[in-house]
C-alpha cells in the first residue's frame, strides 16, 4: 500500500478552536471492544479497515475510482474526524505487525519473511504516528499534543525493539512512560485506569531493553513517590498539609478558590454535626463537590501547560490534596445518606409489605454502600498511601461490605427467599464477631468517627433482622406442613390442587438398558431363493403387453387419418 503521508502545501491559518481528543484512552477502549481483550489482532485489524473505510466515505476522502490514485491529506480542516484517519491507520498497521509476529511465534518453523513483513508494518505504524503528531500540533490543544507525542513514542519504541536497537527503544519507551504517568495525575478515574493498563504494556518491553543492555533492574518510580520532591522548607499555605507534606499552590487565583472550598466544607460539616440537620445539608455536600471539581480542572490545566519535563511537584501535591478532600466529602455525604436510611430501617419491622417498601427500600442501602466502596478505593490509590492508612481504609471497606451483605439479605427477604437471607445473616454474624475494632484517631479523623458510629450499631441490627428472618422461615415451614396434612374434601378441590401444582416435579424412573449386538453384522443371511416357489407368469405378461402396444399404435393411426381434411 502506498504511503498516505501529506504532501507539502502552503500553510493556511487555522480557523477553528483547538480539537480535544484523548488519544490513549480512546485507543485502549476500542482495543478492548474489538478483539484485543482476547488477543485477537486479526479481528482488530479488520475492524480498523472497516472504520477507515467509513471515515473515507464520511469525509469524501477518495483515492480514485477503479484504480488507486494518491490523495493528499488536507492541511486545513474543520471536522475533527480527520484526526482519526492517521490514528486508525496507525492502529491497523500495528495490529497487522503484532498478528504476523504472533503467527510466526506459534508456527512450527521460524519464517523469515513473516518477520520482515512484521517489521515493515511496525515501521509504517511509526510513520503514521508521526503524521498524527504533526497534525495534532496544528489542530489540537496542548493535552492532545502531548498524548500524540506519547503515542508516537510508543510506536517508535515498538519498532525499535523489533529491530533490536535497545538503547534507542529504551529512550522512546521511557519518554512514553513519563508522559503517561504525568497524564494519570491529571485524569479522572476511568481515564486513569486506561492509562495504567497502557503502562502495564510498556513494562515488559522496558525490562527487555534493560536486560539486553546489561543494566540492573530499576526501582519502580510509581506515583507514590511523586511528592518526595515536594517536601519544601517553605511555609504551608494556610496550614494545608497532605499526609505529612506541605501543600504550596503557586497560583494565587487557585489558592483563593481552594480556601473558599475548605471554608465551605467546614461550614457544611458543622451543620451536619448539629441536631437540626436535614436534606439541605446533603445538597450542600454536592455543591461543594462541584466546586472542588472545578478547582481540580484548573490544576490539571496548569499541570498540562507546564508539561511533563517541568518541575510540577507543587502542583502534584496540591492536586492530591484537593482530590483527597473531595473524596472525603463524598464519603461523608454517602455515609450521611446511609445513616438516614438505617434510621428508617430501624423503624421498619417487615420489608415485605407495600407500605414498608414505600418508606424504606433495601436496594437504596446497597447503592449507598457501593458508592462508599468506590470512594474508598479511590482514596487508597492516591499518592503517599502509607501501610497504616491502607489498613484503616481496609477496615472501613469491611464495615461497608458487612452492611451491604445485610442489605442483600433484606432484598432476599423481600423476594421471599428466606433460606438465602438466613444463610447470609448467619454468615454475617460470624464475620462481625471476628471484626477488628476501632483503632483510635487515624489519618482521617472525621471518617474514623463516622465509621466507628455505624460499625458499633451493626451487631444489633444484624441480630434483630436475623431473628425476624428465622421467625418468618419457621412460619413458612409450618404453613407448608399444615397444607400438606390437610385432607381433600371433594374431587373438585383435589383437581384444583393438582392444577395449582402444575407443572409437576420430575420423578426418577429406571432407564431401560441399551444392548449393542456387536456380532450381528458378521452373520450371513440365508439364501431363500431355493425355498420360495418360482413365478410362471412372465410369458403371459409379455404377450399381453405386445397386444396392448399393437392396439395403441393402430388407434393413433386411425385418429390421424380421420383428423385430416
Amino acid at each position: 500500500m502506498a504511503s498516505e503521508s501529506p504532501e507539502p502545501q502552503e500553510e493556511q491559518p487555522v480557523t477553528h478552536e483547538p480539537f480535544v481528543l484523548k488519544i490513549l484512552a480512546t485507543v485502549q477502549v476500542h482495543r478492548n471492544l474489538n478483539g484485543l481483550r482476547h488477543n485477537d489482532h486479526l479481528r482488530y485489524r479488520q475492524y480498523c479497515s472497516r472504520r477507515l473505510r467509513r471515515l473515507y466515505f464520511a469525509l469524501r476522502f477518495k483515492h480514485g475510482k477503479n484504480r488507486f490514485k494518491q490523495a493528499s491529506f488536507p492541511e486545513n480542516f474543520d471536522d475533527p474526524k480527520w484526526i482519526f484517519i492517521p490514528l486508525v491507520q496507525t492502529e491497523r498497521a500495528w495490529a497487522f505487525g503484532v498478528q504476523l509476529k504472533a503467527d510466526n511465534a506459534a508456527a512450527a518453523a521460524f519464517n523469515a519473511r513473516w518477520r520482515h513483513h512484521s517489521e515493515r508494518k511496525f515501521a509504517k505504524a511509526c510513520q503514521y504516528a508521526q503524521h498524527l503528531e504533526s497534525v495534532c500540533k496544528v489542530h489540537c490543544d496542548q493535552r492532545t499534543q502531548l498524548e500524540a507525542e506519547a503515542y508516537a513514542a510508543f510506536m517508535a519504541g515498538t519498532w525499535l525493539v523489533e529491530r533490536e536497537h535497545w538503547a534507542e527503544a529504551k529512550t522512546k519507551l521511557a519518554r512514553c512512560k513519563k508522559l503517561c504517568e504525568h497524564f494519570i495525575l491529571a485524569a479522572d478515574q476511568a481515564e486513569a485506569s486506561a492509562l495504567r493498563t497502557h503502562l502495564q504494556e510498556l513494562a515488559p518491553m522496558l525490562r527487555e531493553c534493560r536486560y539486553n543492555l546489561g543494566e540492573a533492574e530499576e526501582e519502580d518510580e510509581g506515583l507514590s513517590k511523586v511528592t518526595q520532591s515536594g517536601k519544601s522548607t517553605k511555609d504551608t499555605d494556610g496550614g494545608m498539609t497532605y499526609r505529612g507534606h506541605a501543600v504550596s499552590i503557586p497560583s494565587e487565583k487557585i489558592k483563593a478558590k481552594v480556601k473558599i472550598c475548605l471554608e465551605s466544607a467546614k461550614a457544611v460539616q458543622a451543620d451536619a454535626d448539629s441536631e437540626n440537620r436535614g436534606p439541605a445539608s446533603t445538597e450542600k455536600y454536592g455543591e461543594i463537590s462541584i466546586e472542588f471539581g472545578e478547582v481540580l480542572k484548573d490544576i490539571h490545566g496548569e499541570m498540562i501547560a507546564a508539561g511533563a519535563d517541568a518541575d510540577t511537584a507543587e502542583w502534584r501535591t496540591a492536586e492530591a490534596f484537593i482530590r483527597e478532600a473531595s473524596l472525603c466529602l463524598s464519603v461523608e455525604r454517602n455515609l450521611m445518606l446511609l445513616k438516614s436510611h438505617l434510621t428508617k430501617l430501624d423503624d421498619t419491622e417487615d420489608v415485605n409489605t407495600i407500605d414498608s417498601r414505600r418508606y424504606c427500600r433495601p436496594e437504596e442501602g446497597m447503592r449507598f454502600c457501593e458508592l462508599i466502596k468506590e470512594d474508598l478505593a479511590a482514596l487508597a490509590q492516591l499518592p503517599e498511601s502509607s501501610p497504616d492508612l491502607e489498613d484503616r481504609l481496609a477496615v472501613y471497606k469491611k464495615a461497608v461490605l458487612d452492611y451491604r451483605c445485610m442489605y442483600l439479605a433484606l432484598c432476599h427477604t423481600a423476594l421471599g427467599k428466606l433460606l438465602e437471607a438466613a444463610a447470609l445473616l448467619d454468615m454475617l454474624t460470624g464475620r462481625i464477631e471476628e471484626a477488628v475494632g476501632s483503632g483510635g484517631p487515624g489519618h482521617l479523623p472525621r471518617l474514623e468517627s463516622l465509621f466507628h458510629h455505624i460499625q458499633q450499631q451493626l451487631p444489633l441490627r444484624v441480630a434483630r433482622w436475623h431473628c425476624r428472618v428465622l421467625v418468618l422461615l419457621a412460619k413458612s415451614k409450618k404453613t407448608k406442613k399444615d397444607d400438606a396434612e390437610e385432607p381433600s374434601v371433594d374431587a373438585p378441590k383435589t383437581k384444583q390442587d393438582l392444577l395449582a401444582t402444575f407443572p409437576p416435579k420430575f420423578l426418577d424412573i429406571p432407564c431401560k438398558p441399551l444392548l449393542f449386538d456387536l456380532a450381528f453384522p458378521c452373520i450371513e443371511p440365508p439364501d431363500l431363493d431355493e425355498i420360495l416357489p418360482k413365478k410362471q407368469e412372465g410369458k403371459g405378461r409379455q404377450a399381453v403387453a405386445a397386444v396392448a402396444g399393437a392396439l395403441g399404435g393402430l388407434g393413433s393411426r386411425l385418429g390421424g387419418w380421420m383428423g385430416r381434411k
